[in-house]
């Protein structure tokens, strides 16, 4: 209450300082303005005379200077000696032909340049100069000057009349127009030069040569008209107006400060606030008093929470047997209490429960948030990466894993975080060993839409790929002999010819199979038939070059590819090395076999298919087999 009185006195108070301060800022502007329009009225007329006498001038004394001061000087004297209206008559060249009054200064002068002659002489019509310093008194003065034209409408003379600003009385006026005590007004021209202050050092001066800033005297010089408040370069708070001149554009200021402004208002605001204040006081003491009976037992409810809370009271303390609406607030509390106990007891176990499993799971288990920060970890990540799951949180995923893996699984994160669950694989070393893991993302699906995060599931998959490796060169290789198998030697065939031809040079292909093998089977069985076999793919590996490629296709059937072949000379020369090593006999565990080989070769051809070559071979080993075996045959076709 007491808070809430001071506050609606001081908003009232506002209100009425705002308005109060319109009524002082509108006032002035009026002020100003009937000043300012005072002040035109008398331009307008100090100009008109000059015009009116510069017309009156009988054309025979346009250039009898004598006749003409004569005429002037009678014609003078029927005008306000106050004025102080000295009139200078200068030729079309503009030099000075005569003085109404005795100038103290030179007695030449030439004013061709200045802004009240050209103008006079351009537009043909009188003007007003803007202050002046006179080169013939010194003084501060406003030119009003008339052009004299002749018949044939050109100017032959220019009649100014001079007055003194301070001197004259003419800004008499503005001295008697001040607002308050220490209030003025004071005239500057439209660029900031100062005509009339009560400070005459600062006379004829840019008011911005001062130092400080006055926002308000800087809008006005930029247009404004009106009143405003602002700071002064003495940092005194005043009430500004400002209005312009419609005759020659000069701004005529008011300043009062607003400490003098607002005196009364500011000691009905203390008397206001210290009335407003002690009622309020009062008034909120007995409030106060009231209200701590009534809240007496919400109060003791309190310290029963904070006694459940920090010192660890029993939630029974809740029901304490008043049977008004406190005492069936306490028993609210109770039983609320009592059944969020259940719930967070129940939360726990479920949640010691989950993190038994997850952190006993051979799985990394984490969830990522959209900024890529791990906000949840179980504690493989320590087993694997040496984390715990607190350090864990909060932690970017490429601190974790390096920047070159993060950027890897960042496409398939974002996948993720469209909507869309996503399975990949990354290869990343865990303990100092390369693994490959399998990591499974699942979006986490606000009920509104959007995804708040993604849940991660990490698997090992190395030993996986290894088996999947060895099932897979297993499929490749022949169990018996250890070489290659159909499967591998079609594959490495087809990948030969296409280097072939990129390279342009041939390979040859040789087709090869033991001579007389049903016959070693027949005698020694089907066991050294095995040893056999064995031996001559050792034999065939031993004997091509390391870029050869030797296979077993089915039985005593083997196939051999020579890369890269020079020519035909060189091929047949390998052929010949493989049938002289065969001719050794194997020893086998039934002693030692004789054992010979049939071999046929062929060169591939530019764009030949594989099944061609192959078919070649085939037909140079049956020229070898019709040859009488044990030896080498090249295709001819």
């Amino acid at each position: 209450m007491f808070a809430a009185t001071l506050l609606v006195t001081l908003s009232t108070l506002s209100v009425a300082e705002r308005g109060t301060k319109s009524v002082i800022g509108d006032q002035q502007y009026t002020l100003l303005s009937g000043a300012a329009s005072f002040m035109d009225d008398r331009l307008a007329e100090r100009l008109g005379q000059v015009e009116a006498l510069a017309a009156a001038i009988p054309p025979p004394l346009r250039t009898d200077w004598a006749a003409l001061r004569a005429f002037l000087a009678d014609r003078a004297r029927l005008w306000s000696p106050a004025e102080n209206l000295n009139l200078v008559v200068f030729d079309a060249e503009g030099e000075m032909r005569l003085s109404l009054q005795a100038l103290p200064g030179p007695t030449t002068l030439n004013v061709r340049g200045t802004d009240y002659f050209e103008r006079a002489v351009e537009t043909r019509k009188g003007v007003i100069s803007r202050p002046i310093r006179s080169r013939l008194t010194g003084s501060h003065i406003v030119v009003f000057s008339a052009p004299v034209l002749d018949q044939a409408g050109r100017v032959s003379v220019v009649l100014t009349g001079s007055v003194d600003l301070r001197r004259s009385g003419f800004l008499h006026q503005l001295s008697t127009l001040k607002p308050g005590r220490t209030g003025y007004l004071f005239l500057m021209t439209a660029d900031g030069v100062i005509i009339d202050h009560p400070d005459e050092t600062r006379l004829f001066q840019h008011v911005g040569s001062t130092p400080g800033v006055n926002r308000g005297t800087d809008r006005a010089l930029a247009g404004f008209e009106g009143w405003l408040e602002s700071r002064s370069k003495d940092g005194t708070d005043s009430i500004y107006a400002y209005k312009r001149l419609r005759t020659t554009g000069w701004i005529l200021a008011a300043r009062y400060p607003s400490a003098e402004a607002f005196a009364p208002m500011d000691r009905m605001r203390r008397n206001a606030f210290f009335s407003a204040g002690g009622l309020a006081l009062a008034a909120g003491l007995l409030a106060w008093v009231l209200v701590y009976r009534l809240l007496s037992p919400l109060q003791d409810l309190r310290d029963n929470v904070v006694a459940i809370r920090e010192n660890g009271a029993g939630i029974e303390v809740l029901r304490d047997g008043r049977k008004d609406e406190i005492g069936e607030l306490g028993r609210a509390f109770h039983a609320l209490v009592a059944e969020r106990e259940l719930a967070e007891n129940h939360r726990a176990a479920s949640e010691r429960r989950l993190r038994m499993i997850t952190d006993n799971l051979p799985v990394l288990i984490s969830y990522i948030d959209r900024e890529h920060r791990f906000r949840f970890g179980n504690a493989t990540y320590e087993k694997w990466f040496g984390i715990t799951p607190e350090q864990l949180v909060g932690m970017p995923v490429a601190k974790l894993l390096g920047t070159g893996t993060e950027a890897d699984i960042s496409p398939h994160l974002e996948q993720a975080f469209s909507g869309q669950a996503v399975t990949h694989e990354v290869r990343i070393p865990v303990r100092g060993e390369p693994r490959i893991l399998q990591a499974t993302y699942i979006p986490d699906q606000q009920p509104e839409g959007s995804v708040a995060g993604v849940y991660a599931l990490v698997h090992d998959m190395t030993h996986v790929k290894e088996v999947e490796e060895q099932l897979l060169q297993l499929a490749r290789v022949d169990t018996l002999t250890g070489i290659a198998n159909r499967r591998m030697f079609g594959e490495t065939l087809h990948h030969a010819l296409d280097r072939a031809r990129r390279s342009g040079k041939p390979l040859a292909l040789a087709y090869l199979d033991i001579d007389h093998f049903k016959k070693i089977n027949d005698t020694f069985g089907h066991g050294i038939g095995d040893e056999v076999l064995t031996e001559f793919a050792r034999r065939l590996a031993a004997g091509v070059r390391a870029t050869d490629t030797p296979a077993r296709l089915s039985g005593d059937e083997f196939v051999v590819i020579f890369e890269e072949i020079g020519t035909r000379l060189e091929a047949e020369r390998i052929a010949a090395k493989i049938v002289e090593s065969m001719r050794v006999p194997f020893r086998t565990s039934a002693g030692l076999v004789q054992v010979s080989t049939s071999v046929g070769a062929a060169l591939s051809q530019p764009r030949q298919p594989q099944e061609q070559l192959l078919a070649a071979a085939d037909s140079a080993l049956y020229a070898a087999k019709g040859k009488g075996r044990n030896g080498y045959a090249f295709f001819e076709g």
